[in-house]
């Protein structure tokens, strides 16, 4: 089962930064790589900076990807809520993260996320991602740090995952996932 990594930031929509061309790596997915890939979960990312929705279309119906998982805040809401819909239509199950899904979970839930990841992600999106190989996406009652739906539609909040203690143990990010050299130039 793959995971495709992504957020709803396009460089072409940002008027300003266009002016000032200074754009920043997807640092939190990529850290969120590095760490499941270190776990054996296959992973991949689709850095949509320099791209465009329809760029993201077009990788996404070639990889078809099972599971796809999303970094949203504001500023990227409505680019993410059109990607949900996406996943959703080709038959993918939507991880969403960041600030603005946990502040908003049911609002995402409505819209067609799966589930939404509360707090750091790289400890509860490994739990995620093994929950739904064995007991489906609607049975993650005992992962904590999450909101979803359960079989009746209800939706569930789980207690909050204790944040990583010792953020040394985590992998340096995985930097080779994107062209790094874009952003350097």
């Amino acid at each position: 089962m793959e995971l495709l990594l992504t957020h709803g930031y396009f460089l072409e929509k940002d008027e300003h930064e266009r002016r000032v061309m200074k754009p920043y790596p997807p640092l939190g997915i990529l850290y969120l790589s590095a760490y499941l890939k270190s776990k054996g979960i296959s992973v991949s990312v689709f850095d949509s900076t320099f791209g465009s929705m329809g760029d993201f279309t077009g990788y996404f119906k070639e990889h078809r990807p099972s599971i796809v998982g999303i970094y949203c805040n504001l500023m990227t809401k409505l680019n993410v809520l059109a990607m949900i819909r996406l996943c959703k239509s080709l038959g993918s199950t939507v991880l969403l993260g960041g600030p603005e899904p946990s502040s908003y979970a049911r609002e995402f839930l409505d819209s067609g996320a799966d589930v939404i990841i509360d707090g750091e992600g790289e400890v509860t999106t490994e739990a995620v991602m093994h929950s739904i190989v064995r007991a489906g996406v609607h049975r993650l009652h005992d992962v904590h740090g999450i909101a979803f739906r359960d079989e009746s539609g209800t939706v569930i909040h789980t207690p909050p995952r204790p944040l990583i203690q010792d953020l040394d143990t985590l992998p340096f990010p995985d930097r080779e996932a994107i062209d790094i050299d874009r952003y350097v130039s």
